[in-house]
């Protein structure tokens, strides 16, 4: 189980990093994303005031760990209804928990 969450965070935030982080030309792009927009309208953070590459690696990382954490719970058990319902009920709160944690640390760094 714990392998099964290390590949699956490896595996995501390599994903991540390949397409997002070392992508400094689509950073115009990204700070038009549903991500970054809901950092702004919600935490009111100026994105031109933060670092865009420390911003874009925390994601990377917070939401390799998000989908990481929602893929093991899921396997914990065999029927996918269930799979389906757990990855769920883990998934949103978890986006909800982590994305305010890094909304309530960029306002503190954007100030």
């Amino acid at each position: 189980m714990l392998l099964g969450f290390i590949i699956s965070f490896v595996i995501v935030y390599l994903f991540y990093l390949f397409t997002v982080i070392l992508q400094t030309k689509r950073y115009d792009k990204f700070k038009k994303s549903n991500q970054v927009m809901y950092f702004v309208n919600r935490y009111k953070i100026n994105i031109n005031k933060i670092n865009m590459k420390k911003f874009t690696n925390i994601l990377g990382l917070t939401n390799s760990l998000i989908i990481s954490i929602a893929f093991t719970t899921t396997f914990l058990v065999e029927n996918l209804i269930l799979q389906l319902l757990i990855g769920l009920i883990v998934l949103i709160p978890l986006i909800f928990i982590f994305y305010g944690l890094i909304g309530n640390y960029l306002k503190k760094e954007c100030k």
